[in-house]
């Protein structure tokens, strides 16, 4: 499976993508994957063993978001079940080199337009933490609409934050 759009092509990964799916471990703001540093192929393999059954509403899609001219890794985007709130997801994330330049918003406007399209859901949330304002902003920028504050279990940290909730409706 893959999206193409002006500047990125997000696609399922496979295990070729090991070296560039590596890039991803290090990104200081995501503990969980920080963590497989030393698992890195079986991650891989489990990552891709999630697109047999493709289910954003009970699992999680990962997704490779990649530079359309190098080839390069710029970070990940998918949509999956939200741990606590059981229900549909976007995520995104990006190396820090590659940040500040629209790539989050494009790749997140692609996948939110792709989970609507091919699941039947009413609507797909987006949580960013209160201080995270350059994820907010991608999400505000994608047309999600904030809904609330939420106090929410980060279930790898086994930590409770504040996030700010949003939904984009079909």
């Amino acid at each position: 499976m893959q999206i193409i759009t002006d500047r990125l092509i997000i696609r399922t990964f496979e295990e070729s993508d090991l070296i560039e799916f590596e890039k991803l471990l290090n990104i200081p703001e995501v503990p969980g994957w920080q963590m497989q540093k030393d698992n890195s192929a079986g991650f891989l393999r489990w990552q891709i063993s999630n697109y047999k059954a493709m289910d954003i509403l009970n699992g999680v899609i990962c997704f490779g978001c990649f530079d359309k001219v190098t080839g390069n890794i710029l970070g990940v985007v998918g949509a999956g079940e939200h741990d606590d709130l059981n229900e549909p997801e976007i995520f995104y994330n990006l190396i820090p080199e590659a940040r500040g330049n629209g790539y989050a918003t494009e790749a997140a406007k692609a996948v939110t337009e792709w989970a609507l399209a091919n699941y039947k859901i009413p609507y797909i949330i987006g949580t960013a933490s209160v201080d995270n304002i350059p994820s907010q902003k991608v999400l505000e920028n994608c047309g999600y609409e904030f809904v609330s504050e939420k106090t929410l279990l980060v279930h790898i940290t086994d930590k409770k934050y504040v996030f700010k909730y949003y939904r984009y409706y079909s």
